[in-house]
């Protein structure tokens, strides 16, 4: 049971890691427009960029019930809240790795391929107002990343 813990503790604190890392790769690349443009294009960038940091969070948030449910199950539940809460400083250290600084490249295709595929999806479905704010935001991180 430990060694399921202390997988389970390790694949929490990369979730936690990853998702800290795409929040601050999104608020450094400044692709939420504050002023300017379309306020309904605005939004719906929002929206959009919003859907992908919630997807990661959500992956995290489920990963960590996992983690308390089976560390509190195998020992109490005081100790269930210790693991999760040392694995969300633990993610702190990790977030410190190269792939996962603020501007990393792996970091900008996890975005690009994140937006690329919602642009595929919102092209099928003919979503226009969403492939627009999609195809403005692919268009903000390339012109970014080269400068």
């Amino acid at each position: 049971m430990a060694v399921v813990v202390a997988c389970l503790s390790m694949v929490l604190i990369y979730c936690m890691a990853r998702t800290l890392a795409v929040q601050r790769t999104i608020h450094a690349l400044e692709l939420c427009p504050r002023e300017g443009g379309d306020p309904a294009g605005r939004r719906t960038q929002a929206v959009i960029l919003l859907g992908i940091y919630v997807t990661r969070l959500n992956s995290a948030f489920m990963v960590g019930i996992l983690v308390y449910l089976v560390t509190a199950r195998a020992s109490a539940w005081y100790y269930g809240t210790a693991i999760v809460v040392l694995c969300w400083i633990g993610s702190f250290l990790v977030g410190s790795a190269d792939f996962l600084r603020l501007g990393s490249p792996e970091m900008i295709r996890l975005l690009i391929a994140e937006l690329e595929r919602r642009r595929v999806r919102y092209a099928r479905g003919l979503d226009a107002t969403r492939l627009h704010a999609v195809d403005e935001l692919l268009l903000r991180i390339r012109s970014a990343r080269r400068v």
